[in-house]
């Protein structure tokens, strides 16, 4: 009876530790080969992890390699060609391979109707119906309501008041979503220290993006990136949504470098 209990339990754990070693292997990273499916590919295209805060490019034929995991969001980018987002699946996982078609970018406006114009210029013009918007008039403040201190402070205290007893810089505030609208004080973010930024740069791209794109050789990575720290890094490039613009910031001055070092 025992036996036959052990035998009826081998087939479930099967299934479990099948199970467990998928999903083990869904939250590794695995390095897959890209392939961008365009015609006349006439730049290197941006190839974003959005999930892993890293990235590379192609090369002239399209191809490209980048670690990913299961249900990353890739951002396919080029001035040549329309954005594009993939999600990493299981399936793509599993092949090891992932075929991306771009379309070409749109560059053509889309067609306007003007209607009821005569085609005469002076006529048309003459015909356009013009409304006066009314003009509010706000009173000068006393200087003795002016406050010392920063020119917004002054200019704070001038334009509190409508004529009709309105906060109009509330009344802004309240429109554009801003309640602070006016003022001149910044939110305070913590300045990365040199290894920090350095760091972080570096755990964002592979070496593939340094040495085959922009061309940096692998023992001059990080003076590379010690480099551009030295000369004003801006720390706001480091943010997720910049990510496209750290690329093209990273392209230019890798050219600066390169000709730094061989003069």
């Amino acid at each position: 009876m025992l036996f036959n209990q052990h035998q009826s339990i081998k087939p479930y754990l099967f299934i479990f530790l099948l199970a467990f070693a998928q999903l083990a292997i869904a939250q590794e990273k695995q390095e897959i080969t890209g392939r961008i499916q365009a015609d006349s590919i006439e730049a290197p295209i941006h190839i974003i992890n959005v999930t892993q805060e890293k990235g590379t490019v192609s090369d002239k034929a399209g191809n490209f390699k980048l670690e990913v995991k299961e249900n990353d969001l890739l951002l396919i980018s080029s001035v040549q060609f329309q954005r594009k987002e993939v999600q990493i699946t299981s399936k793509i996982l599993n092949q090891k391979i992932l075929n991306i078609k771009l379309l070409p970018a749109l560059t053509e406006l889309e067609q306007v109707r003007v209607h009821n114009l005569s085609g005469n210029l002076k006529e048309d013009i003459a015909d356009i119906k013009v409304i006066d918007m009314p003009v509010i008039k706000v009173p000068p403040v006393p200087r003795s309501v002016i406050p010392r201190g920063t020119p917004n402070e002054a200019f704070n205290a001038s334009q509190t008041q409508a004529p009709a007893g309105g906060n109009i810089l509330g009344l802004v505030g309240l429109i554009t979503g801003k309640p602070n609208f006016g003022s001149l004080s910044k939110s305070e973010s913590k300045a990365l220290n040199e290894r920090e930024v350095i760091n972080t740069l570096r755990n964002k791209f592979d070496d593939y993006f340094f040495t085959n794109h922009l061309k940096i050789d692998s023992n001059h990575i990080m003076n590379f990136l010690t480099y551009i720290f030295e000369n004003g890094f801006q720390q706001k490039l480091l943010k997720e949504e910049r990510a496209l613009d750290l690329v093209v910031y990273l392209e230019i001055k890798s050219k600066a470098y390169l000709k730094s070092i061989a003069d």
